[in-house]
């Protein structure tokens, strides 16, 4: 049995269209094609987080998996203490 750690066809596929997306998933910026996020977003989060998030297509999709799951887990974070000090955008 596998240890869980695979990764399955579903996620692969969104990973080849998240590299291709002209457009970034968390903001709709533009973005350039190959990468996770766009500039604006990939300068939001610290350096140690971006490297797994760039080129894409040339990873382990494993590694990027994890690496969108952490940044989505930061920015979440991130914004959420922003808003609870009465500041950003409510929604």
């Amino acid at each position: 049995m596998a240890s869980g750690h695979s990764i399955n066809q579903n996620e692969r596929m969104a990973l080849d269209r998240l590299a291709r997306s002209p457009s970034c998933p968390r903001c709709d910026l533009d973005k350039t094609l190959g990468m996770g996020l766009c500039r604006k977003c990939r300068t939001q989060l610290p350096q140690h987080m971006r490297q797994d998030i760039e080129s894409i297509e040339k990873r382990d999709p494993q590694r990027v998996l994890v690496a969108m799951k952490a940044a989505a887990s930061y920015f979440q974070q991130h914004f959420r203490s922003i808003r609870d000090f009465g500041g950003g955008r409510k929604k």
